[in-house]
C-alpha cells in the first residue's frame, strides 16, 4: 500500500502513522520522492529512524528514503538527527550501518566525517566500521578526508 495522497485528500503525514507495520514498510519501499510537505515528512521519517522502540527494518527504510530523496534544505536537520542516532551507545548495528550509508549519499560536513573516523577507530562491529569507511570514501574529495587517511592507516 503506497501513499502519496488518497481520494479524500489525506496526506502521507496523516495516513502513514495509522498503518500497520507491514503497510508502513511497503509504503516506504514504494516511495520515489518525499511526499509534501517535504520538511514535515522528512522530520517524521527522521523521528521514526531515531526511535529505538520501532522495528529496525522500518527505521532502516526510513533512513533510505531520507538518503535518496531529501533535498538540501533539510540537510542541517538530517545531519543533526543522524549524528544523534550514531552517538547512541546501544544503537542497533544494522541501523547504524544504514545511517552511515544515508550520509554517504548526501553532502556531509566535517562533523559527520569526523564521526565516521571515530567509528573506524573504535571497537564497534566490523560492518559498521565498513559503512563508516564507505562514508569517508564517498567524500574523499572533502579536505578532512585527505588529512584523516593517516589516522585510518594507523589503526
Amino acid at each position: 500500500m503506497s501513499i502519496q495522497t488518497d481520494d479524500e485528500g489525506k496526506t502521507f503525514l496523516s495516513i502513514f502513522p495509522t498503518l500497520s507495520y507491514e503497510d508502513r514498510l511497503v509504503s516506504l519501499r514504494e516511495l520515489t520522492a518525499i511526499p509534501q510537505p517535504v520538511e514535515d515528512t522528512t522530520a517524521l521519517l527522521l523521528q521514526l529512524a531515531q526511535q529505538s522502540s520501532e522495528e529496525d527494518l522500518l527505521r532502516i527504510e526510513a533512513l533510505k528514503v531520507i538518503g535518496l530523496y531529501a533535498d538540501q534544505s533539510q540537510q542541517p536537520m538530517i545531519m543533526r538527527g543522524i549524528r544523534e542516532l550514531l552517538c547512541k551507545p546501544d544503537e542497533d548495528d544494522d541501523v547504524q550501518n544504514a545511517a552511515l550509508q544515508t550520509l554517504a549519499w548526501m553532502p556531509c560536513s566535517e562533523a559527520e566525517l569526523r564521526l565516521a573516523l571515530d567509528i573506524i577507530c573504535s571497537d564497534t562491529y566490523i560492518l559498521v566500521k565498513g559503512a563508516a569507511f564507505a562514508l569517508l570514501r564517498a567524500h574523499k574529495a572533502h579536505p578532512f578526508c585527505t588529512t584523516c587517511a593517516e589516522a585510518i592507516i594507523a589503526t
